[in-house]
């Protein structure tokens, strides 16, 4: 009697506890969804709103050059892109500098619309297409997994990535639409459509093209022409708006450096990646990364595609060929996106803004299971993965605790793999399939590899010696001599500055303007100064500016007797060469070369004759000489840059361009003999000689990042 009392009363009462469980979970879900969006509207969005940061300039800036009908070639070089900020009047506190380095050509289409108008209005406008972006996020995930509204509300409002996005006026929330459509068309069979859309975000960003391998594991050739063909489409409209050089450049010289994370600073631990962690062990560079464990390059060349391949190939072997259940289809996506984001080699924190999708669709799996616990530990590795305060908690001094959303990421994508496992099919046909799919995959890591130690053999092993600066330059470029001290170009986080190096130390300039190049004769230097117009100014031995000497300028280049300066013009991106008499004030500059010549460097020889690189329309630089208008001829067919002649006039010393990288070049002028200084897999630039003609300054990129160089010194003669 008691028994069958007490039995219904106990129920009663577990249903009233889980009711009022509930009840708690729904009510924490509401203050958090309410936190978040507080922050979102009371933080984020007013911190976005307010200036410039970033990302959106170097999207705007390139897509603005395109409007007004500028030449674009040159959009991955530093230096110049700096020249048009200041041009088109991005002030320093907005952005100090910006940089189109790794981006594509075809990211700063989107942008062209708002171009009409300012900068900052540009970005409202853009911040505002973000925000409604998420609404038809929100309504297809819905659709995909069927989680609550206010879920589904949550899990965007919480992601600190999306709250970064916005602040730097990122791709990643249409990235995130275009991934989620994508998912959502291929659970409804629009194979092609499907794979379409992924071919259109292979566009803007580089690894949606990696879903290739997926389609093909699928045996899906209808998704894998459909994402091919939308990325020739992109391929193709980028032709056609920005022409071949620059896509030529993008394929030759910015893509390998991307893939292999050296687009920017590959020693960077706050990247949380595997290729910073890798670099910041194994390879020693005098400035960013002084006290690796031990200088081993070709461990990092091994391990990096290795590991790399060892993280991707599980949720390559789990897929299912031709299982289209949608189930199976959710999770195989949501482990390929996230495996994905974790063998990325440059990943931001706004990166992470796509892992909303696999975090819904894992966490409908978790919940179909009634695995609460699972779900809690999602939840709690997600929260993790998108904590933006990570480098002030762990530093960075101890390389394995300073990647933790590396960890973090690859525990949320092991818990994804173990999904899939869990649901797999082990069918005599999967395996098979396995096992092919295992043998190609590791033909691709012998390639990788292969191609990882080619790139190194010649990097760290060069006999020129390196000319320190300081930690704080990121870019030190165009060395020059003068006596027993080197002057040079530098970049700062803050902008761009002259810098003199000497036995006593490096001294940097205090000028509140651009200064982009620089040049010295005698006892005299003049620098670029770069606001809304350039100008060439004589500085002092401070290298502060004393008066203008030419208005409207770029470039100067001084001519061994103190007589000429010779400077650059521009007009919509393309450059001719002017001269400026220094003896006599009141003779009139005038343009020696013609308006088909787009030149980029020069250099006198003791004649007072030029010698200078350009480009033609629709082809790459050569050199050229000119002693005036009427007397120009060609004196290289090979596609050549940053001539610079000996004080004794026998030497020429220029970068050649071979397999998509520059190195340094000799010829001798009264025969012609032709010489290779340089072979290594990075950029060899902006050489100069020391007074003695048989020693070279130059600047490289090499074991750094793409056009971030260093300087260096070599003797080339005995």
């Amino acid at each position: 009697m008691n028994v069958a009392v007490t039995a219904p009363a106990l129920a009663a009462d577990h249903y009233s506890r889980r009711s009022r469980a509930i009840k708690l979970i729904v009510a924490a879900e509401w203050l958090l969804l309410l936190a978040g969006i507080g922050y979102l509207c009371g933080r984020t969005l007013p911190r976005a709103w307010q200036k410039l940061d970033t990302d959106f300039p170097n999207y705007y800036l390139t897509a603005r050059l395109l409007r007004e009908g500028y030449d674009t070639d040159r959009i991955y070089e530093w230096t110049w892109m700096q020249r048009q900020k200041n041009r088109i009047g991005i002030e320093k506190s907005d952005q100090p500098v910006v940089a189109f380095v790794p981006l594509t050509p075809f990211s700063a289409v989107l942008v062209w619309p708002l171009t009409f108008w300012a900068p900052l209005t540009a970005k409202h406008i853009w911040i505002a297409f973000s925000l409604v972006l998420l609404v038809p996020v929100g309504c297809l995930i819905h659709s995909l997994t069927s989680l609550e509204w206010r879920r589904i509300a949550l899990l965007i409002a919480v992601t600190f990535p999306l709250h970064r996005n916005l602040q730097y006026g990122q791709y990643y929330i249409l990235l995130l639409l275009l991934f989620t459509a994508s998912l959502w068309l291929y659970v409804r069979q629009k194979r092609i459509l499907a794979g379409l859309l992924l071919g259109i975000a292979s566009g803007l960003k580089i690894f949606p093209g990696f879903f290739l391998l997926y389609f093909l594991r699928k045996k899906d050739l209808k998704a894998a022409a459909g994402l091919i063909m939308g990325s020739v489409a992109t391929g193709v409209v980028s032709l056609a708006i920005f022409g071949f050089e620059l896509n030529r450049t993008y394929v030759q010289q910015m893509l390998p450096w991307a893939l292999r994370g050296e687009g920017v600073d590959p020693y960077a631990l706050a990247a949380n990646s595997l290729s910073s962690l890798l670099h910041h062990l194994f390879i020693f560079e005098p400035e960013w990364n002084p006290h690796p464990l031990v200088h081993a390059p070709r461990v990092v060349a091994v391990l990096q595609p290795l590991l790399q391949l060892l993280m991707l190939s599980p949720a390559i072997l789990l897929v299912a060929p031709r299982d289209m259940r949608p189930r199976q289809i959710r999770l195989e996506w949501a482990a390929y996106v996230v495996s994905l984001l974790v063998i990325s080699t440059m990943p931001a924190s706004y990166h992470f803004t796509l892992l909303i999708l696999p975090m819904a669709v894992t966490a409908r799996a978790v919940i179909e299971e009634k695995c609460f616990h699972g779900l809690a530990f999602l939840v709690v590795l997600y929260l993790g993965i998108c904590f933006p305060l990570w480098t002030k908690l762990v530093g960075t001094d101890l390389s394995f605790l300073a990647v933790p959303r590396l960890w973090l990421g690859i525990v949320f994508s092991l818990c994804c793999i173990v999904l899939l496992w869990q649901r797999r099919r082990p069918a005599l046909e999967c395996r098979r399939n396995c096992w092919v799919w295992s043998g190609v995959l590791a033909c691709l890591l012998v390639l990788e590899v292969a191609a990882a130690l080619h790139h190194e053999r010649d990097v760290f092993s060069r006999s020129a010696k390196r000319l320190s600066t300081q930690p704080a330059v990121f870019l030190a470029t165009e060395p020059i001599n003068r006596g027993n001290s080197t002057l040079f170009i530098s970049m700062m986080t803050d902008g761009f500055r002259a810098g003199q190096r000497s036995e006593s130390g490096v001294e940097l300039s205090a000028s509140s303007n651009d200064q982009l190049a620089l040049t010295t004769s005698g006892d005299r230097i003049w620098v670029e100064e770069s606001s809304r117009n350039s100008r060439v100014v004589a500085v002092g031995s401070n290298l502060t500016a004393e008066r203008v000497e030419v208005e409207n300028a770029e470039f100067p280049v001084a001519s061994p007797d103190g007589k000429w300066l010779a400077y650059l013009r521009s007009e919509r991106g393309k450059s001719r060469i002017w001269l400026h008499n220094l003896r006599e004030s009141a003779a009139i500059d005038k343009p020696i070369t013609p308006r088909g010549l787009n030149v980029l460097e020069m250099s006198f020889f003791p004649d007072d004759s030029i010698v200078f690189a350009a480009a033609e329309e629709h082809h790459g630089p050569h050199l050229f000489r000119i002693k005036d208008a009427d007397h120009l001829r060609q004196i290289m067919a090979e596609e050549a840059r940053y001539p610079s002649v000996s004080p004794d006039g026998q030497w020429l010393a220029y970068s050649r361009q071979s397999g998509g990288v520059w190195n340094l070049w000799l010829r001798r002028m009264n025969s012609g003999d032709e010489g290779r200084v340089t072979s290594a897999d990075c950029n060899d630039v902006s050489p100069s000689w020391e007074s003695d003609s048989r020693t070279l300054l130059f600047s490289s990129d090499c074991g750094r990042a793409f056009g971030l160089t260093a300087l260096y010194r070599q003797r080339l003669l005995p």
